[in-house]
């Protein structure tokens, strides 16, 4: 998508990730196309998008968002890391597209020049994240997959950044760094293997702060 279709994509992805995702939140296409100023059929096309990437789902011809549930959460990360695992299987033991490298290291610049530290801009960071890594991901299905699983994530931990929990942010540019580190010194398989990895650490965390078993 492109122009204003793709910002109001972002738009509504983001009211998605801000809504907790274990409760669901009902979407309607009159209003949204309302809200945004546009005919429903783009609103349509949208809404069937974010569904295929299973941030929304249709219940009694309804659109809400897709309920999680916290005891799948620790599932959800390591899910993310084994789809980063097929990810480096097919990748090439190549060095890391510039245009992913160029893309993680404006991620990190917008971090230190800008102190925006809203919720909003957690997802704007990491949706810039997810759209980098696809740059190198070739395979379609493995791309899609990838970038679905990253999305679910974000929806479970922008909750804590909109919490206020301290250290959320600086572990954010810790990884960002991580991340910009095996890309420039690396190959594409690399920079994967990071990423599954750093999709695994926040498991323990996440257990912590939503006080699973």
């Amino acid at each position: 998508m492109v122009g204003h279709q793709a910002e109001v994509l972002k738009a509504i992805r983001t009211k998605i990730c801000l809504s907790d995702p274990r409760e669901a939140l009902w979407l309607k296409e009159t209003a949204l196309a309302d809200e945004f100023g546009v005919s429903r059929t783009p609103i349509r096309h949208i809404l069937q998008v974010l569904t295929n990437a299973q941030l929304l789902e249709t219940q009694s011809g309804h659109t809400q968002t897709t309920v999680l549930k916290v005891e799948d959460l620790p599932k959800h990360f390591e899910t993310y890391g084994s789809i980063c695992d097929v990810a480096i299987s097919v990748a090439k033991e190549e060095r890391v597209p510039r245009k992913t490298i160029l893309a993680l290291m404006s991620v990190h610049n917008s971090l230190l020049i800008d102190d925006d530290r809203s919720p909003e801009a957690f997802i704007d960071i990491y949706g810039r994240i997810i759209d980098a890594l696809a740059h190198m991901i070739t395979d379609p299905i493995v791309c899609f997959a990838h970038q679905a699983a990253f999305w679910r994530l974000i929806r479970w931990r922008v909750q804590e950044v909109a919490a206020g929990i301290e250290g959320s942010w600086d572990l954010a540019a810790s990884n960002i760094q991580t991340a910009i580190d095996a890309a420039t010194k690396g190959t594409e398989r690399d920079l994967l293997e990071i990423s599954g990895r750093m999709g695994r650490s926040h498991i323990e965390r996440m257990i912590a702060y939503y006080e699973i078993g």
